[in-house]
This record gives C-alpha cells, sequence and structure tokens, in this order.
C-alpha cells in the first residue's frame, strides 16, 4: 500500500472522468450524428472503481451519468440510473485490493456493460414513450468491450497487470 496521500491520484481521477465525458460528447456535438465512441465515461468510471473504489461513491457515478446525459443531449437520469445499477452489481468487493490480471477485469466490464446498456435503453425507451434505437447503442457496446482493454493498460499500472502478462 502507498504511504503518500492520494491526492495527485484524486485529482487524475477527476480529470480522466471530465476528460471522458468531454471525448464522449465531442463526436455527438461535431459531427452532428450519431454517436459511436466507445461509452469512455462508464470505461473509466469502471477503472477508477477497480484501482481506488473510494474515489468512486455512488454520487460520483451518479454525477458523471447526469453530466454525460446533459453533454450528449439524451434524456436526463438514463445513463445515471444504467450507472448506478451496473456498477452496483459487478462492483469488486474485494479486500483484498484489485486484481492483477486483466483478464477477469475485463470480463467483470463486460457483464457491466451487458447490465448497463440494456438499463439505459429500457429507462430511455420509457422516458421517450416508444422503443429507443437499439443499434446504436449495439456498437457503442461493441467498440467498449473491444477497446477496455487497451484504454485500462492507460490507467493501471503496470505492476497490476504482470500477471497476466506474466512477468
Amino acid at each position: 500500500m502507498e504511504s503518500r496521500p492520494p491526492y495527485g491520484l484524486m485529482i487524475w481521477a477527476v480529470i480522466s472522468l471530465m476528460l471522458s465525458l468531454a471525448f464522449y460528447a465531442a463526436p455527438l456535438r461535431i459531427a452532428g450524428g450519431p454517436d459511436l465512441m466507445p461509452m469512455l465515461p462508464l470505461i473509466t468510471l469502471f477503472i477508477w472503481s477497480t484501482i481506488r473504489p473510494r474515489f468512486i461513491p455512488p454520487i460520483v457515478i451518479f454525477i458523471i451519468g447526469i453530466l454525460q446525459d446533459v453533454l450528449s443531449g439524451g434524456v436526463m437520469g438514463v445513463w445515471a440510473l444504467a450507472y448506478l445499477v451496473s456498477m452496483t452489481i459487478t462492483r469488486n468487493r474485494d479486500e483484498d485490493g484489485p486484481t492483477r490480471e486483466i483478464g477477469p477485469v475485463w470480463i467483470r466490464f463486460l457483464v457491466t456493460l451487458v447490465i448497463a446498456v440494456p438499463v439505459a435503453w429500457a429507462a430511455g425507451s420509457f422516458a421517450i414513450g416508444q422503443m429507443a434505437p437499439v443499434r446504436p447503442l449495439l456498437i457503442e457496446s461493441v467498440a467498449s468491450g473491444l477497446m477496455f482493454p487497451l484504454i485500462a493498460l492507460l490507467f493501471i499500472r503496470r505492476r497490476n497487470l504482470r500477471g497476466a502478462f506474466g512477468s
């Protein structure tokens, strides 16, 4: 365990969450078309909740979901609900800290994704009074699932991944 205060990591967590929201919303605003980016806010929330669960309490998950709804022009509360439900179910409760292997973390992220997307779709469909389009969510889900290991490598320290690569 580190002996220094985690303020630097906490600042990096806030910056990375804000950047993930900005990068997620930017293509939608710039191109005026469908947002087919990976779900960067969910990926970032998941990674930080794996590395430092104390940095990501439920209120942070809720705020990030609301900010995503605002920035993407979506129905208010849809992603906040989806993130809260999925992160509550799949959050790491291991007292020994995060796993050192990327495989189990990736599988847990995929389970989180499989929960978050249907919850968001159902909540969005309910809110607008008709079935929301499924295809964009499926494309974003596949992109998120495939991009997660690459993005996780940017966040998770090499020492947390050594077991996955046999180093």
